[in-house]
């Protein structure tokens, strides 16, 4: 979190008022697409850690190479350098992890295929300073394929903008604007040079197989990285949207004091009587608080 000089209108260095509503919004998209109605499955798990958090990593790096050796609008492999938008069922997992910043990072700096190397290293070695953590670029953005035989999940995704045609559906986009649209097929154009064999979007799941619907121990144990319990916080957070879905949270008043309050909130934090005791946000608070994250 970084807190902005005081000659800003704003205490914070981001813009925490419109991020906010993005916030809602994809909780929203989320919920109606039935991404957080049920427990991710295993596979949603393995694409997010095993493939997703490295294709972000590999950005990175493309970045880091582009902006020192090659032209700064395209990557060293032809990837734009406009940020990357996960499929839907990535960007619930990756969300809940992020709601846990320090273990998430912890997570991070311990996964060297995960690390950001800079050009400058002369070793193989790579060190938390040589690693950059995984943020989400746009923030609080997904994708997500429509079958077009599916109109409920179309007309509960109603808040997202069809934007290309694919096979036989449709692909969402949140938020739907152009910077995003190109965001998410960048995504997918690194995906299918990384993992031509993996399907980008979440294959639909066989009624018949059980094995998608009950988690092996095996399974428990992946959904664990770094010793962080990534299906219980699926579990927590998917009853955030209602605790901030009041009236009160549509008025800009109420959200500007909102910010206000998590501000106090944050200085309470570093008090003495504040670092002895547990400090309860209200979810007005809260919003702001994982807005932030």
């Amino acid at each position: 979190m970084k807190v902005a000089t005081a000659k800003t209108t704003s205490p914070f260095s981001l813009d925490l008022l419109p991020l906010s509503k993005s916030h809602r919004e994809f909780l929203k998209t989320l919920h109606g697409l039935g991404i957080t109605q049920s427990v991710p499955s295993s596979e949603s798990v393995r694409r997010y850690l095993d493939l997703w958090l490295p294709l972000v990593a590999e950005y990175n790096n493309l970045c880091c190479y582009s902006l020192e050796k090659v032209d700064k609008e395209k990557g060293a492999i032809g990837v734009e350098l406009v940020g990357l938008v996960p499929p839907s069922d990535v960007a619930w997992l990756w969300h809940c992890h992020r709601l846990a910043p320090r273990r998430y990072v912890e997570y991070i700096h311990n996964q060297p295929r995960l690390a950001t190397k800079h050009e400058e290293s002369k070793t193989e070695e790579i060190s938390v300073a040589e690693t950059k953590t995984l943020e989400a670029d746009p923030p609080f953005a997904l994708q997500h394929y429509h079958r077009e035989d599916n109109n409920a999940e179309c007309d509960e995704a109603k808040s997202t903008e069809i934007v290309e045609e694919k096979g036989e559906g449709k692909v969402l986009i949140l938020p739907h604007t152009a910077s995003t649209a190109a965001a998410a097929t960048n995504a997918r154009v690194l995906w299918e040079k990384m993992y031509p064999s993996e399907s980008f979007f979440l294959p639909l799941p066989d009624p018949n197989d059980k094995s998608c619907v009950t988690l092996t121990i095996q399974d428990e144990e992946k959904a664990n990285p770094g010793g962080f319990n990534l299906l219980g916080s699926t579990l927590r957070q998917k009853d955030f949207l209602w605790q901030i879905s009041g009236p009160n949270f549509d008025k800009p008043t109420f959200l500007a004091d909102g910010l206000e309050n998590y501000h106090k909130f944050l200085i309470l934090r570093t008090t003495p009587n504040g670092q002895n005791q547990i400090i309860v946000p209200t979810y007005q608070i809260d919003l702001m608080w994982h807005t932030h994250m």
